[in-house]
């Protein structure tokens, strides 16, 4: 028997454990949060302890905020501030053309389109995917939210995919 979701509840990670534990709890860098058995394991991550060099001492301080370091020379030596990195651009995450794709790539009547609109044979969601990126031109279905004229062309498939299946073949 396949169990049917009901409900569903997003709640904000930190917003939860403050809940749970108590707001004291959510100074920590990261969270864990884990499910064993009937128990919510939630592990609060501080920073590492920081190392570093001066001369010929090495100097070892707590990572959290509010503790200093207990070394006379370490108190006194301030290290000078990092040059100002340029930020990373954040990861390209997939958005909803990008599920879209990939909700038609598990679909087995895209594989059946596939075969009788292209001639392809598609055996399963990877081989759709595969012959849906080549024949977008990406390499990976987040680029369809990025790209706008491989989203016309994944577009036009999926429109295609979504006629055939209503019965409108072309």
């Amino acid at each position: 028997m396949t169990p049917t979701l009901i409900h569903r509840y997003t709640i904000p990670l930190q917003q939860a454990i403050e809940q749970l534990v108590g707001k004291e709890a959510t100074d920590g860098e990261s969270f864990l949060v884990d499910i064993d058995g009937d128990d919510l394991i939630i592990d609060v991550h501080g920073p590492a302890n920081v190392t570093f060099r001066i001369g010929d001492y090495e100097y070892t301080v707590d990572g959290r905020g509010g503790q200093e370091a207990t070394n006379e020379t370490a108190k006194s030596n301030v290290a000078a501030p990092e040059p100002e990195a340029t930020p990373a651009e954040p990861p390209r995450k997939g958005g909803p053309l990008a599920q879209r794709a990939a909700i038609s790539c598990g679909e087995k009547g895209f594989w059946i389109f596939i075969g009788k609109k292209f001639g392809v044979t598609i055996g399963s969601a990877d081989e759709a995917a595969a012959w849906l990126k080549a024949q977008c031109g990406v390499t990976s279905r987040v680029d369809f939210d990025y790209d706008e004229g491989k989203a016309n062309n994944f577009r036009d498939i999926d429109k295609s995919y979504r006629l055939w299946l209503d019965g409108y073949d072309d």
